[in-house]
């Protein structure tokens, strides 16, 4: 199980074919967003949680939501729990902060990452939390809210091959990928 979570992006088309199975898949709708978020494991899956640049409205979230984490109290945006998907290792596409040519969207994502690190642990507990809640339908509302988590990992499953390997190791393979 790895201890570390990554910030990443994920394929276009990947997130478009489980889209067709639930809709609550995030989406952009302008094409003109890049999908940035963060890449952890639930009962040994890789998911991918997007992130949410900051916006008025995220300070004045609970935090107590089970279905978002705060970052630095919403100041800096959130990360939606509540869309987490499962990925393959082929989806993934390594994020590297400092080729990021806007330098207000490249400082956003530094601060991000220095707390999504130190919140590491956390985070994946609510996801995890979350992931349980979800998964026994106990919570409608919550429900209504969140992928189905079941759903798509089965569908993960038939989009290509297996995951292989840690998230360490596919961090390290996506990055050796990039350097070629």
């Amino acid at each position: 199980m790895s201890n570390k979570i990554y910030i990443c992006s994920i394929n276009n088309a990947y997130l478009d074919y489980l889209r067709e199975f639930d809709a609550k898949v995030s989406e952009d709708k302008t094409h003109k967003r890049k999908f940035v978020g963060v890449l952890l494991e639930i009962n040994e899956k890789k998911y991918y949680a997007p992130l949410s640049s900051p916006k008025p409205k995220h300070i004045a979230i609970s935090d107590k939501a089970p279905d978002i984490f705060k970052i630095d109290g919403g100041r800096l945006g959130v990360i939606n729990l509540n869309n987490m998907i499962p990925v393959p290792d082929a989806a993934i596409i390594r994020l590297d902060i400092e080729n990021e040519p806007d330098e207000k969207y490249k400082n956003l994502l530094r601060n991000q990452a220095k707390i999504i690190h130190s919140n590491n642990d956390n985070i994946k507990k609510k996801a995890k939390r979350l992931y349980s809640i979800v998964n026994s339908g106990s919570q409608p509302n919550l429900n209504s809210r969140c992928c189905t988590y079941k759903l798509l990992e089965s569908k993960c499953l038939e989009y290509g091959l297996p995951s292989k390997g840690t998230i360490e190791e596919v961090a390290a393979a996506t990055e050796q990928m990039s350097e070629q």
